[in-house]
C-alpha cells in the first residue's frame, strides 16, 4: 500500500549471468511492505537467458523494467546506467544475488524523514553455504557501534553523521556502510561523480565517500539485507575466514581469485591515498596519510605472503610494501623469501588482511 508522501524509489539490479539466482532477489524487491518502487536491472550484456527471466516478472509488474549496459562494462557502468534512466526521487541499489529484508524501504524512508537526512544505510548479514552470519551482534562490532553512538548524534537505533564521518572512516578499519543498503536523494548526483568505471572492486566504497560530510547521513544500526557468498561474485567468491594463507596456493583458483581482488583493491587504495593528500579540510591529515601509506603496504605484504611459493613474486610485492612503509613484518617477510624455512613465524601472519 502507497502511502500519500511515499516517495518513487528506484532500485538498480546490476547483472551478468545470473539467471539461476536473480529470481531470489526481485523476490525479495517484490515482498517490500513499501510499494512505491521501479525496479531496473541492468544487463551487462548477458548471454545466458535472463532477459527472458526478467521479461517473465515485467509483464506481471509493469515497475519491473529491463536495461542494457550502454556504458563501460562492469558493475559501475551498470549501476551508471540505471542511474542515468531512474525516474525516482530516490534511489537505491541491490545485487543480483543478495536480498533484502522486506522491512528495508520502508524502514530506510520512514529514517530519512524522522532524522531529516539525504541519505540512509544500515548494517546486514551474511551467508556462508547454510550458514547465516549475524556479523554485528560481536563485543567488538558492538563496541565499535557503542563509541560511535556517544561520537554523533543519535535518535533510538540511528547514528546520524553529518561531519567527521569521512575522517573517521579513513582512520578506521571496520565500517558499516554498505552500497546495498543506501538510500538516497537522485537531487543529489547534481554535485557527485557516478561510479568509477575503471575501478573492478571498491567503486561502491569510493561512491559512498563522496557523500561524507557533505550529506546528512544516517545509520540504521540492525540488519536490512543478507550478503550471499557466491563463486562467481568479484568478491565473495569464498568464505575467507576459512582461508590458510600458508597453502592458498595449493587451491589454484581460489589463490587466483585472491590475489586478482588484492590488485584490484590497490586501485582503490592509491584513490584514497590521493584523496587525502587533496582534501584541505582533514584535521588529521599526517596521521591519515600514515594510514593509507600502511594500508598499501600491507596490501602488498598479502600479496608477497600468499605467493611465497613463487620467490620472484613474492619478492617483487614485498619490496612494493617497503616503498609504501618500512617496517618489521616486511624485512622479516624478505628474509624468510629469501633464506626459506619449513616452518613460518606466526608473527608474520599477523598483517595479513585476505579481505
Amino acid at each position: 500500500m502507497i502511502e500519500d508522501e511515499d516517495p518513487l524509489i528506484s532500485i538498480i539490479i546490476p547483472t551478468y549471468n545470473r539467471a539461476h539466482v536473480i529470481s531470489s532477489s526481485i523476490e525479495s524487491v517484490i515482498a517490500q511492505t513499501y510499494t512505491n518502487w521501479e525496479l531496473i536491472i541492468v544487463s551487462d550484456r548477458c548471454t545466458d537467458h535472463t532477459q527472458k527471466i526478467i521479461d517473465s516478472y515485467s509483464i506481471k509488474d509493469h515497475r519491473i523494467k529491463f536495461a542494457v549496459n550502454n556504458r563501460g562494462k562492469g558493475t559501475s557502468g551498470a549501476r551508471n546506467c540505471g542511474m542515468l534512466v531512474a525516474q525516482g526521487e530516490y534511489l537505491s541499489f541491490l545485487d543480483s544475488d543478495d536480498q533484502w529484508y522486506n522491512y528495508h524501504l520502508r524502514d530506510s524512508i520512514d529514517t530519512i524523514k524522522l532524522v531529516n537526512s539525504d541519505v540512509s544505510y544500515a548494517l546486514w548479514d551474511e551467508r556462508h553455504g547454510d550458514t547465516v552470519y549475524h556479523n554485528y551482534e560481536n563485543d567488538t562490532e558492538q563496541n565499535i557501534l557503542k563509541e560511535l553512538r556517544r561520537d554523533f548524534e543519535v535518535h533510538g537505533d540511528v547514528i546520524v553523521f553529518e561531519s567527521g564521518l569521512l575522517e573517521r572512516f579513513l582512520a578506521a578499519e571496520r565500517h558499516f556502510h554498505c552500497i546495498t543498503t543506501m538510500v538516497f536523494r537522485k537531487d543529489l548526483l547534481q554535485n557527485s561523480n557516478l561510479f568509477n568505471e575503471q575501478f573492478g572492486i571498491a567503486e561502491d566504497i569510493a561512491f559512498m565517500i563522496s557523500f561524507f560530510d557533505r550529506c546528512r547521513i544516517a545509520l540504521i544500526t540492525k540488519s536490512h539485507f543478507v550478503y550471499n557468498q557466491s563463486p562467481d561474485s568479484v568478491y565473495m567468491f569464498c568464505d575467507r575466514r576459512q582461508l590458510n594463507p600458508d597453502t592458498l596456493y595449493l587451491d589454484k583458483e581460489v589463490h587466483k581469485k585472491i590475489e586478482q581482488a588484492g590488485l584490484q583493491s590497490l586501485h582503490y587504495k592509491m584513490f584514497l591515498k590521493k584523496m587525502i593528500k587533496n582534501n584541505r579540510i582533514l584535521k588529521n591529515k599526517r596521521k591519515l596519510q600514515l594510514i593509507s601509506r600502511y594500508a598499501l603496504a600491507r596490501q602488498y605484504y598479502t600479496l608477497s605472503y600468499i605467493n611465497k611459493h613463487d620467490r620472484l613474486k613474492a619478492l617483487k610485492y614485498c619490496l612494493q610494501s617497503m616503498r609504501h612503509n618500512v617496517n618489521a613484518f616486511n624485512l622479516l617477510l624478505i628474509l624468510h623469501i629469501l633464506f626459506p624455512r619449513k616452518e613460518t613465524s606466526p608473527f608474520l601472519k599477523k598483517p595479513l588482511n585476505l579481505w
